[in-house]
């Protein structure tokens, strides 16, 4: 069955095998060999199928006297189901303009077109044999005709038949024109009606601005694509890309993909809709954001995609390397949650690869911290502070709300980190964090001194974040008290973001944010 026995016909006293090169029958694909042998006066037909091109079945074998053949016929023989992918392949080829549709409507055409041998005896019985190889068929044809010639002059001559024989036999060519067309037009029929399936169910071809958005990253400090949150089944149903028109320009050379779907929180549901600008891969703004038909301010559109981010992230697995962390070590932070607590994804940054170097990162979000809940065991980062080995744990101090210490290793003692908050802050009356919030905690040395500084933050990741930032005081760890002293106190809301020596925390819905920087120990707006 190798690719040679598709295009030739082999020929071995006066045995011939012709190949089909395969179709699709009743959605399954077969393959079949027609062994043929001329011998004693007669002709010998075998034929066998291959399943899936590969998997032989029982053989049938047929035999017919060559002085019974009265018709020999050589005509095209069209696979319909290879003819319904080749037609549906070619016009997916045409609307993307893509490779492998291209490739697909290749393969399927060269299986489409065949050729068929049909042998008709005295009593009108026809037998068809299938052959990939026209020439292969014609010679076969030519052979066979020549030899049924000789056969039924040798009969007469020897007065074994009647004086009114047939004349000499040639091979014919037949066309069935009208068949041919009905073939071609159902073929094409039923192509273009599973492509309009397809495209309803789909919700369209994506063209390419659409897929630049649903492909592009531009969810502030996630890491995920807009289809993977915006297609998020928990929270978005009836969704619809679409790439549209504005200002009522079809040549505008500005492009602009609309995103409509039903959003759906706490057992409330809205109707969203956003248009966005598109100016590449992974390039593009919003320009209008809407719900239930009104309009609202396209931070409100920022906003709605890290929460909804937020809500993706708790559903996804736990990869093998971002396993919770329960005793980290001096040289690895792993950040991620406990089993107990909603499973989120997380980044390990700003790791110490050694004793005295700590990495500052850029664009350092929430995402980034080490989360810890009410529910969760305690959790702890190792620090360097100048030479000093030392941690910072979090956990719960029942009744007497947050247990947030530093420690270091070489004493045996720690100092609980206070959190100060105005009554609106995330703890209640008890010490405990408020429903909702979640507590944040990460090392980052903004001034690159080898020393890091500690931030922790609390937040409901919706409209209240809350930022403390300690530095080390090695004056107060010589006077035995706490060696990470509080340098800033502020307040955001949906989240932070840390650069450098900067923290930047985002508020309202106008787009408007607050920068703090670190310079001499001091941070400053």
């Amino acid at each position: 069955m190798n690719s040679q026995e598709t295009n030739q016909m082999k020929v071995t006293n006066r045995d011939f095998t012709l190949v089909w090169n395969g179709g699709f029958s009743y959605l399954t694909y077969l393959k079949k060999k027609s062994h043929v042998t001329l011998s004693n006066d007669n002709l010998i037909i075998r034929a066998q199928n291959y399943i899936l091109g590969a998997f032989p079945s029982n053989p049938k074998t047929s035999e017919l006297p060559l002085t019974n053949i009265r018709k020999v016929s050589v005509g095209s023989k069209l696979n319909w189901f290879d003819m319904v992918f080749a037609i549906l392949f070619a016009i997916v080829t045409l609307i993307t303009m893509s490779f492998w549709p291209l490739l697909l409507t290749a393969l399927f055409l060269l299986r489409t077109f065949n050729t068929t041998i049909s042998i008709t005896d005295s009593l009108g019985n026809r037998v068809n044999i299938l052959s990939g190889s026209k020439g292969a068929a014609n010679q076969f044809a030519e052979v066979l005709t020549r030899t049924v010639n000789q056969c039924t002059e040798a009969a007469s001559s020897n007065e074994l038949q009647t004086n009114d024989l047939n004349s000499p036999l040639t091979p014919l060519r037949e066309s069935n024109k009208k068949k041919t067309i009905f073939m071609i037009s159902s073929a094409a029929a039923l192509a273009l009606l599973i492509l309009v399936v397809a495209i309803f169910s789909k919700g369209g071809f994506d063209n390419k601005y659409v897929q630049w958005v649903k492909e592009g990253t531009a969810i502030p400090g996630k890491p995920y694509a807009m289809q993977e949150v915006l297609e998020n089944k928990e929270i978005f149903s009836n969704v619809e890309w679409s790439q549209v028109v504005r200002n009522g320009n079809q040549d505008d050379i500005d492009k602009f993909v609309k995103y409509e779907s039903t959003y759906s929180d706490q057992g409330v549901s809205v109707h969203i809709r956003s248009i966005l600008q598109v100016f590449g891969p992974d390039q593009f703004e919003p320009v209008e954001f809407s719900v239930n038909g009104e309009k609202h301010e396209l931070p409100d559109w920022t906003l709605l995609l890290v929460e909804a981010a937020d809500t993706y992230e708790r559903k996804q697995p736990l990869t093998e390397t971002e396993d919770p962390v329960q005793k980290p070590s001096a040289s690895t932070i792993q950040e991620a949650p406990q089993d107990n607590q909603s499973t989120v994804p997380t980044k390990q940054t700003n790791s110490q690869e050694d004793a005295g170097t700590v990495q500052n990162t850029s664009d350092i979000s929430l995402m980034n911290f080490l989360i810890w809940d009410t529910l969760d065991e305690d959790k702890e980062i190792p620090l360097n502070l100048d030479g000093e080995k030392a941690s910072v744990v979090i956990g719960s101090d029942t009744p007497n709300g947050i247990n947030l210490r530093v420690f270091i290793d070489s004493m045996e003692t720690g100092w609980r980190l206070e959190l100060p908050a105005n009554e609106d802050g995330p703890f209640d009356e008890f010490g405990d964090l408020k429903s909702g919030f979640s507590l944040y905690l990460k090392e980052h040395d903004f001034d690159n001194d080898g020393t890091p500084e500690v931030v922790v933050a609390a937040s409901n990741q919706a409209d209240q974040t809350f930022v403390w930032v300690f530095g080390y005081n090695f004056v107060a760890l010589e006077y035995g008290t706490s060696p990470l002293e509080l340098l800033m106190n502020a307040e955001g809301q949906s989240d932070i973001y840390i650069s450098n020596n900067k923290i930047t925390l985002p508020y309202g819905s106008q787009g408007l944010f607050e920068e703090y920087t670190y310079t001499n120990g001091i941070f400053t707006k």
